[in-house]
């Protein structure tokens, strides 16, 4: 490959035979005012907003390759249909110093980058001394936030982890105490079946708690609005404010609000967690105990596992002073009842209290289900009617209680934003 001249202007390619170079996006998609109408708010979806581009639109599946340009910036790491790139490449004279040996951290850390319109690298000709590889990296492996992907991107969490396992002892450690020490009498003096049942109850639990845990709550992918910040820098005339963006909901002009940390316009009743530094789809919550957010598509697991924990608690309290009543027939002296079933006796008391706890969020949940909101709009719902007093604190109420509950949790669980394991752009390694 012949080296150009320092002053000669060299055009930008998409491939190179001889050497591998890392092309960056520029994809360029340019919003208008929406008047996007749809028939409910549930039916709105951050992806059907009008959009145009600058080149012709391509068409990507999960099943189809990976465009050059994907990295987790823009559409190509979204499942959608209007992903579009053009590879640029910016080349310097030769005597230029190489570049640093780019790894994973760096290329999460571009996406903190105040101005994501430019290109992360300014690509240089590689000198002769220097024998240089591409090197692939995963979408998961560079995803910006405080996102931890768990087997190879599979599982999604949070990155503190501590109150998660405290959790996952306070259920396991006491639910083994109870098998070991009360299922026997309940087997022998009761009913095989309460064991069986208990079994059950307790595997519903640990499983709905793990699957919230692990699940991608509804994350939305980061810079789907990359030319905001540059559009603001460069015209003097906004005075640092985000183009308005609208949709209209009832009839009602409703402003979306622009994310400066994933570069976004977030949807209606979506929410950026700070803990996770995501921008999180119906985001009801961000639960340390489970260490990740509640939002669309882990709400109904959550719901499942509160539920289950409550009468998981109500389970053992019944059993155990079942059993503490069977011994006090014997005799009245507290101590010979509490030396014949002690463990029993623990668990009834810590299963009471915890019962105050979950039950009191099972009940307070069950509210919001019947009514269709969120925790986060019940708490801004003050805020929402003084702003937009012809929606109502709650716009999204379907008037039916059994409907409000349909939608919430009888709906199929809806598919992943993120392109978790796709590949993104090859990195330029330095041997």
């Amino acid at each position: 490959m012949d080296v150009p001249d320092k002053n000669h202007n060299i055009e930008p390619v998409e491939q190179q035979q001889q050497h591998a170079y890392h092309f960056a996006a520029a994809f360029q998609p340019t919003f208008f005012h929406s008047s996007l109408k749809p028939e409910s708010i549930e039916d709105f979806d951050f992806e059907s907003a009008p959009m145009t581009h600058l080149n012709e639109a391509h068409h990507v599946s999960d099943d189809d390759p990976i465009p050059l340009s994907s990295s987790v910036t823009a559409h190509s790491n979204v499942a959608s249909s209007f992903a579009s790139t053009t590879p640029i490449l910016h080349l310097s004279p030769t005597h230029a110093p190489p570049l640093p040996r780019p790894d994973a951290y760096s290329l999460k850390m571009m996406g903190h980058s105040h101005n994501i319109t430019q290109a992360p690298f300014e690509l240089k000709l590689p000198s002769s001394s220097y024998v240089l590889r591409e090197q692939s990296y995963r979408n998961y492996q560079i995803f910006p936030g405080q996102t931890r992907f768990l087997l190879h991107g599979r599982l999604v969490t949070s990155g503190d982890y501590r109150a998660f396992l405290a959790g996952l002892f306070l259920l396991i450690v006491p639910s083994v105490l109870f098998a070991v020490f009360t299922c026997p009498y309940l087997w022998n003096n009761v009913h095989p079946a309460i064991p069986i049942i208990y079994a059950y109850l307790f595997v519903l639990t640990l499983v709905s708690m793990l699957k919230t845990s692990w699940t991608d709550p509804g994350i939305i992918p980061r810079n789907l609005d990359p030319l905001i910040e540059q559009e603001i820098q460069d015209n003097a005339s906004f005075e640092s404010t985000t183009p308005p963006k609208e949709i209209w909901i009832k009839n009602t002009p409703y402003s979306l609000t622009y994310c400066e940390t994933c570069k976004i316009y977030r949807p209606p009743r979506a929410s950026h967690c700070r803990q996770c530094d995501n921008c999180v789809e119906f985001e009801d919550h961000h639960c340390a105990w489970l260490n990740n957010c509640i939002g669309k598509r882990n709400y109904r697991t959550f719901f499942t596992f509160i539920t289950s924990a409550a009468i998981l608690c109500v389970f053992v309290i019944v059993s155990c002073v079942y059993q503490l009543i069977y011994f006090s027939r014997q005799t009245a002296s507290f101590n010979y009842v509490f030396s014949q079933a002690p463990v029993s006796f623990v668990l009834c008391i810590y299963s009471f209290i915890l019962l105050w706890l979950v039950g009191g969020l099972t009940l307070y949940h069950c509210s919001l289900v019947l009514r269709g909101v969120t925790t986060h709009e019940q708490i801004r719902a003050d805020i929402i009617k003084a702003k937009y007093p012809e929606l109502g604190a709650n716009p999204y109420n379907k008037h039916n209680p059994f409907r409000n509950m349909i939608q919430v949790l009888c709906q199929p669980q809806p598919k992943s934003y993120l392109r978790r394991r796709k590949m993104a752009d090859p990195v330029i390694e330095k041997l």
